[in-house]
């Protein structure tokens, strides 16, 4: 069974996210199970942990759309290989900011809605379908085996708000000695591209405080430019983030 928790206030984007898993899904045993009153995005998913059943459970946010095919195939054919995964991640954490890790330790590729209709997509490193020996994953999409969620919970003591959660409990499975994995090729349409204010920063603080006693570097460690490919439509995304080459191997 797959539980789908999802954090969400919006009345339209949960039942657009509804709809997403419920075509995605479609044959598959499964549940959603929807948090409208989280304090932060960490104590939200632990109270929907504590209400999912499923052997697989995804944490996701309610403003994506899925891009890719074959969702739940490719959905269980990672976690047979990985115990935790997400769309995008790095396999060095340096700092609370897995991106700051810089090429070529950041895998992933993930859409954005950009400006004047187009769409952004962001291709951090994507040389096969999935990439392995990850140690810190974006939040907007992750899956976990249940035997991760039994051992790691998100840390909603320290993180308190919507920040840093995720790269908190990813690592903290790393630490922990599960596998982390960056599924290449399922790929999401974001609609939002996240606030990296005074809030995160005060999260990043701590998460750099919690793993590195402080000695993290806070800001980029790496400064380096992944790829960003503009495109007028969806299709075009898809295409672009399902690339010929896979199909070599």
């Amino acid at each position: 069974m797959i539980s789908v928790i999802v954090c969400s206030i919006d009345r339209a984007k949960f039942a657009r996210i509804d709809a997403l898993y419920k075509s995605a899904l479609a044959g598959e045993e499964w549940e959603l199970i929807g948090i409208h009153d989280a304090k932060s995005l960490a104590e939200g998913y632990n109270r929907g942990i504590a209400h999912s059943r499923g052997e697989i459970v995804i944490f996701s946010h309610d403003d994506i759309e899925l891009l890719s095919p074959h969702f739940a195939e490719r959905l269980k054919g990672h976690l047979a290989k990985f115990d935790l995964i997400g769309v995008a991640g790095t396999s060095r954490v340096v700092n609370g900011g897995w991106v700051n890790a810089g090429p070529p330790h950041i895998f992933g590729q993930v859409a954005h809605l950009g400006r004047e209709g187009m769409i952004a997509v962001n291709i951090y490193g994507a040389p096969r379908p999935s990439v392995g020996n990850i140690q810190g994953l974006d939040g907007l999409f992750m899956a976990a085996r249940r035997g991760v969620i039994e051992k790691v919970k998100f840390d909603a003591a320290t993180f308190d708000k919507f920040h840093l959660y995720d790269v908190d409990f990813s690592f903290a499975a790393f630490q922990m000695g599960f596998k982390l994995g960056v599924a290449c090729d399922i790929n999401l349409l974001h609609h939002s591209s996240g606030r990296f204010r005074e809030e995160w920063a005060e999260h990043m603080l701590r998460f750099n405080h919690k793993w590195f006693g402080g000695r993290a570097h806070n800001g980029p460690v790496f400064v380096a430019q992944w790829s960003i490919i503009q495109v007028p439509t969806r299709q075009q995304a898809a295409e672009l983030m399902n690339p010929p080459f896979w199909e070599w191997e």
